[in-house]
């Protein structure tokens, strides 16, 4: 959300010379003490976090979370082996990796003349402190999907067809990756067109109308035991199968803060919001992406 949102029609110190004409709207020509908001996304994927690291568990700038590293066989985990009477105790110990999460300043400032404050018709500053909450959730979901993408590219978990719609195979190939690798499907995050695609889904409509025992539950509630969740955040032709148990973490140095301060000398009064975060994929192979055309 750009800083010089709010201005006063002449005023320098927001390099702005439209803020007014919009929040012209704000000043009463009615009695109507209420302003309708612009529909929002539904922002849902911070819950699937591992974990959400908090300021007190980054004691410096980085958070370095040691990984044990994947196990791929006895040889990579801990070994244990047969061991005849009175031999050696083979010594073994299992191997180490690590994830840095550096986490990055985002913020906003909104500036709001006294006399703006005197003629709207609400607390201008209240209402676009709360706006700015909104956008900033709206941005830490777009870091997400950006590394659920990294996370399915890195791993190779990818899933990719020339059909024009979503074919059940799909789902169970995207499944199956991280089942072969020890993981549970636990979540579907997918784009607006991919969820058409499952509503439209013959089997499933044919198993819910017939009684029977359906794959899918709500039509994209429960696909196979995973929830899904339809995201604008995701493009349209892409799904995520993930276990969310490991599939990313957040790292969050500084919570969502919201400061006030008045500047005296332009009778002016501004709202500053700032956070403090990175996302980071925590195990790749946990993320499968799907992409249709």
């Amino acid at each position: 959300m750009p800083s010089n949102l709010l201005t006063t029609d002449g005023a320098d110190f927001a390099s702005s010379t439209a803020g007014s004409g919009t929040t012209s709207y704000l000043i009463p020509r009615t009695l109507l003490g209420e302003v309708i908001n612009a529909v929002r996304k539904k922002l849902l994927l911070r819950g699937l976090a591992a974990r959400v690291f908090g300021p007190t568990a980054i004691a410096g700038r980085t958070l370095v979370l040691p990984l044990q590293a994947e196990i791929a066989d006895a040889t990579t985990a801990l070994p244990i082996q047969q061991v005849g009477e009175g031999g050696e105790i083979p010594l073994g110990q299992s191997e180490w990796t690590s994830l840095t999460l550096t986490p990055v300043k985002y913020g906003a400032r909104i500036g709001v003349s006294r006399e703006m404050d005197e003629d709207g018709i609400l607390d201008l500053l209240s209402y676009h402190a709360e706006l700015a909450g909104y956008e900033f959730a709206d941005n830490e979901e777009s870091l997400i999907v950006s590394q659920l993408n990294t996370g399915a590219s890195s791993s190779s978990n990818e899933v990719a067809n020339s059909n024009a719609t979503l074919p059940i195979t799909d789902i169970t190939r995207a499944m199956q990756y991280l089942e072969a690798q020890n993981y549970t499907p636990t979540h579907m995050i997918v784009g607006v067109e991919v969820a058409n695609d499952l509503r439209n889904i013959e089997e499933f409509n044919t198993m819910k109308d017939s009684g029977s025992n359906p794959k899918t539950q709500r039509m994209v509630g429960s696909i196979f035991g995973m929830n899904v969740i339809v995201s604008n955040n995701v493009s349209s032709v892409l799904a995520y199968v993930i276990d969310a148990s490991h599939a990313f973490v957040i790292a969050e140095k500084r919570p969502l803060t919201v400061e006030r301060y008045s500047d005296f000398a332009r009778d002016t009064g501004f709202v500053v919001i700032t956070q403090r975060v990175s996302v980071g994929v925590l195990r790749a192979e946990a993320i499968a992406e799907i992409t249709t055309t």
